[in-house]
């Protein structure tokens, strides 16, 4: 089989699969099995694939076939210009989350030495985007999953970032009080936010990540106000919150941040333009 013949075929049984995207993830299967980029398998379409090779793609097919995210198959994904490490039983980073990380930065441009807590690190996205883009910034993340912690601390010696990235295994702001770590510039965090009667509709996709990353209690907003009540006694004064938040949810957790001393809220839409982010300061 040659590759053109290859991802005809793959695109043609993802397609009877109703995956999204059929051609795209047919060519990104062959190229991690091939160990070569798009551009390579499209003007090299005429090159032979070992009976090796062949098995491999068709196995990794199945698995998108069954809604296996693309992520989980090829074990990463680009986000904020870098690529991390992903596996079952960690969230996948989205573009949107992008946004969370520019706040940050923005916050932090003008601070000597700032100092972040990222609460819910899931894969390590936003620390690792973070610490990678300012080179004084010291981070501290928390997550309650096994899987999580271990997913963030491989991303984070990728990037050689051990040195100001630190990771604690507990529940949202539970190891810094453990450990009389406080003071933070900025508390940023992609909690669970969506509300538990909405899982059953998610995508297919959606429904191989890790309930524990996505439901976000009855109304999709426990995790906002677990955190915002938490907050003011790990900021420095006039410290930042930043949220990502569902595209619905930006009054709700206005009014859960300004119930609990935050003030000068603003919210930044996505790509969609949709609500995304919002922030907030404590006022003492």
């Amino acid at each position: 089989m040659k590759v053109r013949e290859a991802l005809t075929e793959g695109t043609n049984i993802l397609a009877a699969k109703e995956i999204e995207n059929p051609a795209l993830d047919s060519q990104i299967i062959l190229g991690y099995v091939l160990k070569k980029d798009r551009l390579y398998l499209l003007t090299h379409d005429d090159i032979m694939l070992s009976s090796e090779q062949a098995d491999a793609f068709n196995k990794l097919l199945k698995l998108r076939c069954r809604h296996i995210p693309i992520a989980y198959i090829i074990g990463e994904k680009e986000f904020y210009g870098i690529k991390l490490h992903v596996k079952p039983g960690v969230l996948i980073p989205r573009p949107e989350t992008e946004f969370a990380v520019e706040e940050t930065l923005n916050a932090i441009l003008d601070i000597k030495k700032p100092k972040v807590a990222d609460i819910c690190c899931g894969s390590g996205a936003i620390s690792v985007a973070i610490a990678a883009n300012n080179q004084n910034v010291r981070i501290y993340a928390s997550d309650i999953s096994d899987i999580s912690c271990e997913i963030t601390r491989i991303n984070v010696n990728s990037y050689n970032l051990q040195d100001r990235i630190f990771v604690f295994k507990g529940d949202l702001l539970e190891p810094f009080k453990e450990n009389n770590i406080r003071d933070f510039d900025v508390i940023v965090s992609n909690p669970p936010y969506i509300p538990k009667s909405e899982l059953a509709n998610l995508p297919p996709d959606v429904k191989n990540e890790p309930e524990s990353a996505l439901n976000g209690g009855l109304d999709g907003l426990m995790f906002y106000r677990k955190i915002a009540f938490e907050a003011p006694r790990f900021l420095k004064p006039q410290g930042k919150i930043i949220f990502e938040i569902g595209w619905n949810q930006a009054e709700a957790v206005r009014k859960i941040l300004l119930a609990n001393g935050f003030t000068a809220i603003s919210v930044v839409k996505d790509y969609a333009g949709f609500d995304r982010v919002i922030s907030g300061s404590l006022n003492y």
